[in-house]
């Protein structure tokens, strides 16, 4: 491997733990914000989910700023800009202005893991191997770093603002430092001097079929992260400590599966990782809900873990490479989608388990996530038409 590559491996592998380190801090602190704001639950809710519109919002227009602007100052723009707007949020009272500042701060986020994505999926193709897994386990290290640090701060009492006006400034700087050791890969410049812009030819069959698998793969994601604890406890009758222990072991096999996933993929290849990973995670709810005994819950949530690790890194890898010059405009297709899942599935699970049962709507989660498996094959082998010779 060229030194190039290899110091370029190195700063993305550590923007990427940065921006999970970023996302941990305010993780750590919802619940230090809702007693600020002295609001209900429900309007608490509304004002989180103002982050995610914001990251819905700007995902389609950060392939175009990628193109004009390049990966690397996207990424250092995003996260510094995530930084400001969180820093912010220790001094807000207000709850519209609260809500404001999270639509920023989700703005920052959503350009900051596009850029990373699809700077993530130019190092790997010069890498030569599979390395994207690898990236977003660092991105998960780096969420469980920063939620640890923003733990034990908490329980220390020390305030939202000591925290992150200490911790999100180093971040932010660091991510500067490193994002410019990146190579700068932008889009080329034609022979008229013009540099090859995103249009809507990012949207291909096979572009539309990946972002499906993103679909399915981040509805399971979002039901592991929102459902699993609750089912646990609800369905299954177990403590809330041990309920919550269920979605840890989520989590830590989807962290493991992440960082090893790289060489998973080198050794069998994307489509057959996607075919088991959606076979694995149909089998995974599976055992959450139908294999009697107080450990199944557990050996299916760390199954449910390993099914979905690679399935997003892979697919943005995928999309990168079908997109051609239009790369970044193919990621952030995929991408919005795969925000907006995140979005929906989670109330839609809970209104279908108001109107019948909470076993009923993971029931359908479970057969929606063997579509991973069903469109893995016919998504690699349709026909891009968006490269440019």
């Amino acid at each position: 491997m060229q030194p190039g590559v290899r110091r370029d491996l190195v700063a993305v592998f550590v923007c990427f733990g940065l921006c999970g380190v970023t996302v941990g801090s305010w993780v750590s602190r919802i619940p230090a914000a809702r007693d600020q704001l002295d609001a209900g639950l429900t309007a608490v809710g509304l004002v989180l989910l103002c982050m995610g519109l914001g990251s819905l919002v700007t995902l389609p227009f950060g392939g175009r700023l990628i193109h004009l602007f390049s990966a690397r100052a996207v990424c250092m723009a995003g996260g510094t800009g995530l930084a400001a707007a969180l820093a912010v949020l220790p001094l807000v009272h207000s709850l519209w202005l609260f809500g404001l500042m999270l639509l920023l701060a989700g703005a920052a986020l959503g350009l900051w893991e596009l850029a990373l994505n699809v700077h993530g999926a130019e190092t790997e193709k010069a890498a030569g191997r599979a390395v994207m897994p690898a990236f977003h386990g660092l991105w998960s290290g780096g969420v469980m770093l920063g939620s640890g640090v923003g733990a034990i701060l908490a329980s220390t009492g020390q305030g939202m603002g000591t925290h992150f006006w200490i911790v999100l400034p180093i971040a932010a700087a660091a991510n500067i430092v490193f994002a410019l050791r990146w190579n700068d890969h932008r889009a080329p410049v034609a022979q008229d001097g013009k540099r090859s812009r995103p249009t809507m030819k990012a949207i291909t069959p096979a572009i539309m079929l990946l972002a499906l698998i993103i679909l399915f793969s981040n509805t399971g994601e979002g039901t592991a992260s929102d459902w699993l604890a609750l089912y646990v406890h609800d369905q299954r009758g177990l403590p809330q400590g041990l309920a919550a222990a269920a979605y840890t072991t989520y989590s830590v096999t989807s962290t493991f599966g992440r960082l090893t996933g790289g060489f998973v993929v080198d050794r069998f290849g994307r489509l057959a990782v996607l075919r088991m990973s959606g076979l694995l995670t149909c089998l995974a709810i599976a055992v959450v809900l139908f294999v009697p005994g107080p450990v199944a819950p557990y050996i299916g949530a760390a199954i449910w873990g390993l099914g979905l690790a690679v399935v997003f890194p892979t697919v943005i890898t995928i999309a990168g490479n079908r997109g051609g010059d239009n790369a970044a405009g193919a990621i952030a297709v995929v991408s919005t989608l795969g925000y907006a899942s995140f979005l929906i599935a989670p109330p839609l699970i809970g209104l279908i388990a108001d109107h019948v049962s909470l076993t009923f709507a993971l029931g359908c989660v479970m057969v929606l996530v063997l579509g991973i498996a069903v469109l893995a094959g016919p998504a690699l082998s349709a026909r891009s038409t968006t490269h440019n010779h």
